[in-house]
């Protein structure tokens, strides 16, 4: 079920999700400034600044995405959980390129460009993906959004007729009698509803739309009826004009190209927008792993293990979000990272001591 919120509460955990991403985008900066920095003298030296400011903003921003998961949504908090798991990967690529390469020349990124590229666009894609969730999570909050995407989709369905017409992409010196109506009926249909966007975003692009079939209808309405017949099945462009005119028909014709395109790239940018910020069922956890075994009395038992996963070199440990643990004295690189891998030993050690138990 998701969160029911009074607009006063919503707006509280807009504001916290907003103060999760200007952090999240503090950090970014931080990291950046880490990666273009030169690697620590040696393991003995003092901290490097750049280290300190990004274990200290990770465990900040571990802290508020704890804070999220009491307010919000999954949805949101799925976001902000990848969101932080891709700036805690990058930190700790950082502080193992320190590891291995104390006292080297010229910069981090220098040291692994590889890494220095996914790790960066690993974050700019989490950032955008919590943006787009907290957004999502808005929209689909507000009733008068939600009806309007219902009444857009009525107005213009995708697959009316006139709309596959326009898709096929023909040349226009032939305009059929219900293509113009249907773009008459469109642009009449959006504009009789006075009932506007919440959202910014989407008020905006919606305006395009309507804009955009202003003037193809106009463009429409700018061809004739052909001259040899009595139907009104069809106008045209003169074609008399290719032999009398040739710069007139030709310009005539991209014109109405260009209308038709302009419609059809303001439709797909407002349905696009619509469908990211509709709401969307919670994504579910992935399921742990289960063990059955038997002790020695031949009763069943079974062990859950939460999910966890870990790719490439990083670590991993059961649970959301790695336990914090205090450090003091001993050498700089004794950070979250290193007791986060600590905390899964202790985690697998746990259950096997536990495991041993049960069968004696």
């Amino acid at each position: 079920m998701p969160n029911v919120y009074t607009d006063g509460e919503t707006g509280e955990v807009l504001n916290f999700c907003r103060s999760f991403l200007r952090a999240a985008q503090t950090l970014q900066a931080d990291l950046s400034r880490s990666w273009i920095a030169p690697p620590v003298e040696s393991l003995d030296a003092q901290v490097p600044v750049t280290v300190a400011t990004v274990d200290a903003g990770v465990m900040n921003l571990r802290n508020q995405l704890q804070e999220l998961q009491m307010l919000t949504s999954p949805l949101v908090i799925s976001a902000a959980g990848e969101l932080y798991e891709a700036i805690r990967a990058a930190a700790a690529a950082q502080f193992e390129l320190h590891l291995r390469s104390p006292g080297s020349g010229g910069r981090l990124c220098d040291l692994d460009g590889e890494a220095f590229a996914h790790h960066i666009g690993q974050v700019d894609s989490a950032i955008e993906g919590f943006s787009r969730a907290v957004g999502r999570q808005t929209v689909s909050a507000g009733g008068p959004d939600r009806d309007k995407m219902t009444r857009i989709g009525c107005a213009i369905p995708p697959d009316a007729s006139w709309m596959a017409f326009l898709l096929s992409r023909q040349p226009l010196h032939r305009v059929p009698a219900w293509v113009a109506a249907g773009v008459d009926d469109a642009q009449e249909a959006l504009r009789r509803d006075i009932i506007d966007f919440t959202d910014p975003g989407l008020a905006r692009l919606h305006q395009g739309l309507v804009d955009a079939l202003d003037r193809l209808a106009d463009e429409f309405s700018g061809t004739f009826p052909p001259q040899d017949s009595d139907t009104l099945s069809y106008t045209e462009v003169p074609p008399e004009w290719k032999r009398t005119d040739p710069t007139r028909y030709y310009e005539t014709l991209q014109t109405l190209s260009r209308a038709r395109e302009d419609v059809l790239d303001a439709y797909k940018k407002l349905m696009n927008a619509m469908s990211s910020q509709s709401s969307e069922p919670d994504p579910q956890p992935p399921a742990g792993q289960s063990f059955h075994i038997t002790a020695g009395d031949n009763s069943p038992i079974t062990m859950n293990a939460p999910y966890a996963q870990a790719s490439d070199s990083a670590t991993a440990s059961a649970g959301a979000v790695p336990a914090s643990s205090d450090s003091s004295g001993g050498p700089w690189f004794r950070s979250t990272v290193f007791w986060t891998a600590v905390t899964g030993i202790a985690t697998v050690a746990g259950a096997v001591i536990a495991y041993s138990a049960l069968i004696k």
